[in-house]
């Protein structure tokens, strides 16, 4: 069997689990991890590259994984690596998503490539869910989603971003009376913000002012605007302690009335241990789509909207007949 050729850029919490899974898979050669950063080094004893020096594995790599920030950094990287590589990313920036993959459609189309974006679980896997939750409503109700008592890896990245941070971590935290009306009622209107409490933990740099820092943290687009935002100072030594553990959790709920008699839920609830080693797992996935859409010529820009079931499993289709229905 033919091994699919991968790389890393980026070597985070995410690109260091995508890592450890790649290599305990047949399936994969890791060819390199790509990083702005120098001495690092791994357990695994895997080829460090500059990121700059990517061009030099032109038609070496099959698949990439862009394991960098959703703030800006995927958004900047992705349309030079497109030019010349296939990769799969999770960017998680939800109100943007539109517009970079179909931006991403083009280049890809124009290079031969393919991309798989928004990979991860969510965006990812709950938007599958959403989407055929929402099919089979039809209109006549709605599904809502709730997020964490968890890390998140992408506001925890944007905080850092923020001059004089040193380093930060962010919670997403579901408001349990807003949770459990979702659970009784069947008809519910809660915005984003309504759902949720971010609770954010920050070291700041020694020359750092923290009046400048939270409100930079409370007034971000996209990430912290609108929303119930707590913001706390604490020193480093803290802020790594909780970054030891990286748990998550998710829900889909859809309560709706068939022909406005007949009470129905549906619901999804995802608990995860280690939220980059799961993003990661969804990625690596990807990633062998990609190398299968390639092997189809069927290049562009995918969302997991986009992609069959059965591109899931390795199993062919008369086995998926047999022991998936």
């Amino acid at each position: 069997m033919k091994k699919i050729k991968v790389g890393i850029i980026g070597y985070g919490n995410l690109g260091k689990a995508i890592e450890e899974i790649v290599v305990s898979k047949n399936e994969f050669e890791l060819v390199a991890i790509f990083s702005r950063r120098s001495g690092l080094n791994s357990k695994f004893n895997s080829h460090f590259e500059f990121t700059k020096n990517l061009e030099n594995y032109v038609n070496k790599i099959d698949v990439l994984f862009l394991s960098v920030g959703s703030f800006s950094d995927i958004e900047v990287l992705s349309k030079e690596v497109v030019k010349n590589f296939n990769f799969v990313d999770s960017f998680d920036t939800h109100k943007k998503l539109k517009n970079y993959v179909l931006s991403l459609d083009v280049l890809a189309k124009n290079n031969n490539k393919v991309v798989l974006s928004a990979f991860g679980w969510d965006p990812g896997l709950m938007s599958m869910l959403r989407t055929l939750f929402d099919g089979v409503l039809d209109k006549e109700g709605q599904s809502i989603s709730f997020w964490g008592k968890g890390v998140s890896q992408g506001h925890s990245d944007a905080i850092r971003r923020i001059s004089g941070v040193k380093n930060a971590i962010q919670y997403t935290v579901p408001k349990k009376e807003i949770l459990a009306k979702c659970k009784k009622l069947y008809n519910y209107n809660f915005t984003e913000n309504e759902k949720h409490d971010r609770v954010c933990f920050v070291a700041l740099k020694e020359d750092a002012k923290e009046k400048e820092v939270e409100n930079s943290i409370r007034t971000m687009p996209n990430y912290f605007l609108g929303y119930n935002t707590k913001v706390n100072f604490v020193d480093e030594l803290e802020v790594r302690k909780m970054q030891k553990k990286m748990s998550h959790k998710g829900y889909i709920i859809s309560n709706y009335k068939i022909l406005d008699k007949y009470k129905t839920r549906l619901e999804f609830k995802l608990e995860l241990e280690s939220n980059p080693f799961f993003t990661a797992s969804v990625m690596v996935v990807g990633a062998k789509i990609v190398d299968r859409l390639v092997r189809e010529n069927k290049f562009g820009a995918y969302t997991i909207l986009d992609i069959p079931v059965k591109y899931f499993c390795n199993e062919d289709r008369d086995k998926l007949l047999e022991t998936k229905l």
